[in-house]
């Protein structure tokens, strides 16, 4: 395995299981976003990482294109797992959601998903995010281990280590990233003519391969 990616594809989504209960998952609390948004997806891309989202729309017979544009524009454009954070500098981060938006139709739907780093700053911690995970016959530990940028205080260095059965570990170059901020968002968003913008309450987003959680935020155009 050459990219973490590759790990979430080819291991963490081959479990029959899981993939059933996460599915079932996303349907229950993603039915009810959605309703609430008084949004139906249609025509989906996803960037990124695979995620049990994109699973559960494909199971229901929506289109889902992952990180390959087919069409010019797209009624609903998932960007979750902190997509917008792997991100040299601000420059860089601000072009890839301007060109993320780009894909979304007009009256179409943006979701993407963001840590709290101004309450809780993990990205200055060496330590990231810890979790441990169980994978057919197999158990996964997967740490994150951060070196903070010590001249621009929003980014950092990232490497993951996956340790499988407590006996052999990978090392995988995550890459520069660059903390997004709430309000960071609906700026961006508000420059590219969002009708809406906001982030959803009690509604949190979790990947099968972290302990912790992130925030939903939405931008209708």
């Amino acid at each position: 395995m050459d990219l973490f990616e590759n790990f979430v594809n080819d291991i963490v989504f081959t479990d029959k299981k899981q993939i059933h209960t996460g599915i079932r998952r996303a349907e229950k609390q993603f039915s009810k976003i959605f309703s609430e948004l008084g949004h139906k997806p249609i025509n989906v891309l996803n960037l990124g990482f695979t995620n049990y989202l994109s699973l559960w729309l494909e199971s229901i017979g929506i289109n889902v294109d992952y990180n390959t544009v087919n069409h010019e524009k797209y009624d609903t454009v998932l960007a979750m797992d902190e997509y917008f954070t792997y991100s040299n500098d601000e420059a860089e981060q601000r072009e890839l959601i301007d060109n993320t938006i780009d894909f979304v139709a007009k009256g179409g739907l943006l979701l993407t998903t963001i840590a709290d780093y101004r309450n809780n700053p993990n990205h200055k911690k060496n330590l990231g995010d810890t979790s441990f995970v169980n994978i057919s016959k197999d158990n996964y530990v997967i740490v994150e281990i951060n070196t903070p940028d010590q001249t621009m205080p929003q980014s950092w260095e990232q490497t993951n280590f996956l340790i499988k059965n407590a006996s052999s570990a990978i090392a995988f170059d995550q890459g520069r990233r660059r903390t997004l901020y709430f309000k960071q968002l609906a700026k961006y968003s508000n420059d590219k003519n969002c009708k809406q913008f906001g982030v959803l309450r009690d509604q949190y987003w979790k990947s099968p391969w972290k302990k912790s959680t992130e925030h939903i935020a939405w931008s209708r155009f």
